[in-house]
């Protein structure tokens, strides 16, 4: 295979990484008619998925539960009305350290916020920190369990900066006692101890608890063709973590499909039937991760999309493809039983916050894989810890030269095999007269042709794959670094040189140039040492490949324009080093033939 088979080869295969960015921007924007003007919007709220539950195992450390139900007395379900006492002033207590503050409030036992104190909001010097709104849907509230619901208040029996007690109990004596203890790297140790002091059997229906919603943050609507909120499930048995982010915007146009836009509901619930031992609602770049001790059978996702301007207003007016607003999701508990002064315990884990290696790495559980590194995660992880890691001793402290840094300790590492792939290249390009005769001698005979050409390959000891073999080695490394930046929190918000924001393209002059276009110079950049490097390499290929091969700047500039700039950053600096190494090669060479000829 020659040289520019490969680099067409590797073309294609960029076409295929960013054609959902081009399925999205373009084809989805510009290719589609234009809906007419929709009625008044109806909100569907689906049926909750039926189940057939298995018996519930209690905790290790629980408190025995009672055994099946009893002839006499009768169980007495739990009632599916809410209290109809009167609803009194919210209570809230505060979980804090130097990371996180949790805002506990009274109302279902639940978080009403949460504050990332470490990340700011935007890129503001005087930024205020993330702030994760629960007050529409409280993280950690029971749902269809009626009484001890978001509708229900609990009384605050003790706080502290740490650890928090709420309890509650129902009219049939049901009283639920929920502990929050607030520990190391961002994550809260929730257990719920369910008591009957009633005089009758209580059976608590199938019920969930949910997490927060996961809305987008300021910026991330910039990020063109990535998705950026999910849902993920560890499963059990060791099949590995399952990733449904690239169905949420799919289940809207199934039921879009169906039924129409006018009828497509502004949040859909939509269940996951399979087995897990943890579930997580994430966003770019931050994750709610809920860890039931024991699992969970099946969960229901809730699914909120964007309401465009023009769907609001029904001008008719072209609408832009769906996209999703926010996502939660609710893990399901069977029913179980219990008799009078029967307990049982509920011990959970939840993590609440930035999806970052480090943080994430340290709790095991296979956490780390919310974000989705997939089949690359091993050269991922790798380049993510010596970009780290050179960033820690950098002074200053600065991820723009840490990108460079690292391009340069690659192409350390590559240049033997560089090396010998760029003398390759020059001896192939040295013997092409010999081919083309060769070939010309030859031309009604393939077999022959072919055979006399791998002679002569042999002969002057030139390998025809020998170019390629730089280029297939980098590209695991470019498409691991291409996975790693798309969502690595370090890179939020960090500047260098005119850039605001390495996970971000650049957006010069935004909102001054027409058709909402912005300047993005690095990609720019790119292109044009792209087109110098090819310029300067040697090529053996014929002139009808070489001139489709001019294409490959612009079809990468194209492709790049709108990626986040760290990536483009990294691919110009290896693009100038490979420009230096091929001049430097040059001038030896020049001089090596100056030196001779005297």
């Amino acid at each position: 295979m020659k040289r520019n088979d490969i680099l067409i080869l590797v073309a294609l295969f960029a076409l295929w990484l960013a054609w959902p960015m081009i399925d999205r921007e373009i084809i989805k924007k510009h290719f589609y008619s234009s809906p007419s003007p929709a009625p008044a919007e109806t909100v569907v709220e689906p049926e909750r998925p039926a189940a057939e539950p298995p018996s519930l195992a209690p905790a290790e450390n629980a408190e025995p539960a009672a055994p099946g139900p009893v002839a006499e007395p009768a169980a007495e379900p739990v009632p599916e009305t809410v209290a109809t006492e009167p609803l009194r002033p919210e209570t809230t207590a505060v979980l804090e350290d130097e990371r996180v503050r949790l805002v506990v409030s009274s109302r279902g036992a639940g978080l009403a916020s949460a504050e990332l104190k470490q990340y700011p909001l935007t890129a503001a010097p005087d930024s205020a920190p993330v702030v994760l709104d629960f007050s529409a849907r409280r993280a950690l509230a029971y749902t269809d369990l009626a009484g001890l619901t978001e509708a229900g208040d609990f009384d605050l029996v003790s706080s502290s900066n740490n650890e928090v007690v709420l309890e509650r109990t129902t009219p049939a004596g049901l009283q639920l006692r929920r502990t929050l203890q607030l520990e190391a790297g961002y994550v809260l140790k929730v257990t719920d101890r369910f008591a009957n002091h009633g005089t009758q059997a209580v059976v608590l229906p199938l019920h969930y608890l949910q997490t927060g919603a996961m809305p987008g943050l300021p910026g991330e609507a910039t990020t063109r063709g990535l998705m950026n909120h999910g849902v993920d499930t560890l499963s059990p048995g060791g099949e590995g973590v399952k990733h449904w982010g690239n169905k949420l915007a799919r289940w809207f146009d199934e039921v879009k499909k169906e039924k129409g836009l006018s009828k497509t509901p502004v949040q859909i619930e939509w269940p996951l039937d399979t087995p897990m031992e943890w579930v997580a609602a994430k966003n770019k770049y931050f994750a709610q991760i809920l860890t039931p001790e024991g699992g969970a059978e099946k969960a229901v996702v809730l699914v909120r999309r964007v309401v465009s301007e023009a769907e609001q207003q029904k001008t008719g007016a072209r609408i832009p493809p769906l996209a999703i607003e926010s996502v939660s999701v609710a893990v399901q508990f069977v029913d179980f039983t219990l008799g009078p002064g029967d307990a049982f315990t509920r011990a959970m884990q939840y993590y609440i916050g930035p999806k970052k290696y480090d943080e994430l790495s340290r709790h095991g559980q296979h956490l780390v894989d919310v974000m989705e590194f997939g089949f690359w995660a091993p050269i991922g992880k790798l380049l993510l810890k010596v970009m780290n890691g050179i960033h820690r001793f950098l002074w200053p402290h600065s991820y723009g030269l840490a990108i460079i840094l690292l391009t340069v300790l690659i192409r350390v590492v590559f240049w033997p095999i560089t090396h010998k792939s760029t003398e390759s290249m020059r001896k192939m390009q040295e013997i092409q007269p010999l081919v083309a005769a060769v070939r010309k001698q030859y031309k009604d005979n393939a077999q022959k042709q072919q055979q006399e050409i791998m002679a002569l390959y042999k002969e002057h000891k030139v390998n025809p794959l020998g170019g390629c073999l730089p280029m297939l080695i980098q590209i695991p490394v470019f498409i691991a670094l291409f996975v790693v930046l798309r969502s690595a929190i370090e890179l939020r918000f960090a500047s260098f040189l005119w850039i605001r924001d390495l996970s971000q393209p650049e957006n010069l002059l935004a909102g001054m140039l027409p058709f909402g276009l912005s300047l993005n110079l690095l990609p720019i950049l790119m292109a044009a040492t792209m087109a110098w490097q090819q310029r300067l390499t040697p090529s053996g290929g014929d002139p009808n490949q070489q001139k489709m091969m001019m294409f490959m700047p612009i079809m990468m500039l194209v492709l790049f324009y709108n990626f986040a700039s760290g990536l483009s950053l990294y691919w110009t600096t290896n693009q100038c080093l490979m420009i230096a190494q091929q001049l430097v090669a040059q001038r030896r060479k020049k001089a090596a033939a100056a030196a001779v000829a005297r």
